[in-house]
């Protein structure tokens, strides 16, 4: 009886996948982005608690504004994804709210500095590079053009605290909230610089494996293999190709070399053809001799292009492979071909003869004695018919084989 298999168990998103997203669909910074959105929310929300417990009530209505401008953001962030056109309105938006609130709340004496800090650090932690250089400046105009219009005009700053009881409530919340918020930045950086550092080592092991694994392989080849670049420098090359210099051009290759030092004279132009021609895209090969000594060698050379990872042509590749015993076995099957040639051109043509000579003396014969029954003049006529239907044969045969050769 078969068994039912039991249904999967629903496996409920961890909180911070529901306020961050998935790291398959959103980059670090989205991310990073969304996790300061939230966070920001709560802060927001405990600054209006405070607010509300020291009476400030300018303060409590500009973090009510603020707070339904950061569920707006967070909403085109992480349900609507856009994300790389509002990092520069969210950040001045922010910087916005914290001049406004350094207004009403207390100045210099107020939380709002701090928070001027928090937010260089958010504002660096969701953007890229070229962004750095505004938002360092705008960290250092905006709170010292604040302090200057607090020293000369002191009347636009209200919302002091009644009594110290509220002011060190107000800071230290403030600090409890920006310290928490530094804490989650910082600690979410550091995941994600340890699970990038732990990616990179397994690409670095997976890298090297399969290049070990590569490198096995071009040295198993009995072929000579060779990796040039685009102008014909070694780059590679397996043990069969360093064992072949070194017998047959008393030199070793190297890294670097100039690979016509090994290309005779009367093939340069050949290997130059080739060598363009794969370097251009186009696969090509060649066959040539070789004499060493007193024995020749035929050589079968293949180039390739060789690209890289996107596609492009960084060099040539080049394999060299001894096509001597198959090439003699090649002229041994030609010269037996052309025996047979000739073999069936005798059957075909030197016997053609004879046999239409005995065919007209036999129609002569059976003209003569046409009133007397032969059996013998009937049998060699059959015999005849059938050698001449052989010979047909042969020659037929002879035609397709000279086709297909």
């Amino acid at each position: 009886m078969p068994t039912r298999k039991p249904p999967s168990a629903f496996k409920a998103p961890s909180l911070g996948v529901l306020l961050m997203g998935k790291e398959d669909e959103f980059s670090f910074e989205h991310r990073v982005f969304n996790l300061t959105g939230a966070i920001t929310l709560i802060i927001l929300a405990a600054f209006l608690v405070i607010d509300l417990l020291i009476a400030a009530n300018e303060s409590t209505l500009l973090l009510v504004g603020l707070m339904v401008i950061q569920v707006i953001y967070y909403i085109l962030s992480r349900k609507m994804r856009k994300y790389r056109s509002i990092i520069v309105s969210y950040v001045i938006v922010v910087y916005t709210g914290l001049s406004a609130n350094y207004f009403f709340n207390a100045g210099i004496d107020g939380p709002t500095l701090l928070l001027f800090f928090t937010t260089l650090q958010l504002a660096l932690n969701i953007s890229h590079r070229e962004k750095y250089v505004l938002w360092l400046i705008l960290s250092l105009i905006i709170p010292g053009t604040l302090l200057a219009i607090e020293l000369y005009i002191p009347g636009t700053i209200s919302g002091y605290y009644k009594n110290p009881t509220e002011k060190i409530i107000d800071r230290f919340g403030c600090y409890v909230l920006s310290t928490i918020y530094i804490f989650f930045a910082t600690s979410s950086f550091k995941r994600h610089i340890t699970a990038q550092q732990e990616r990179e080592k397994k690409r670095a092991a997976d890298i090297l494996d399969y290049s070990i694994r590569l490198r096995a392989f071009f040295e198993s080849l009995t072929d000579n293999f060779v990796l040039l670049d685009r102008n014909m420098k070694v780059l590679y090359f397996n043990k069969a190709a360093l064992e072949l210099t070194t017998t047959l051009y008393d030199r070793k290759i190297e890294a670097n070399l100039n690979i016509d030092q090994f290309v005779h004279e009367s093939n340069k132009e050949s290997f130059y053809y080739c060598f363009n021609t794969a370097l251009s895209g186009t696969a090509i090969a060649r066959e040539f001799p070789r004499v060493y000594g007193t024995k020749e060698t035929w050589w079968l050379s293949s180039f390739n292009p060789a690209r890289d990872e996107n596609g492009e042509i960084i060099g040539v590749t080049m394999i060299m492979k001894d096509i001597t015993d198959a090439y003699l076995y090649k002229l041994k099957i030609e010269r037996k071909n052309e025996q047979l040639e000739k073999i069936a051109h005798i059957q075909a043509h030197e016997l053609r003869g004879p046999l239409t000579s005995v065919q007209s003396l036999l129609e002569l014969i059976k003209d003569e004695y046409r009133d007397m029954d032969l059996i013998y003049t009937r049998k060699l006529e059959e015999g005849l018919n059938r050698l001449d239907e052989k010979i047909k044969e042969i020659i037929t045969l002879s035609s397709v084989d000279r086709e297909e050769l």
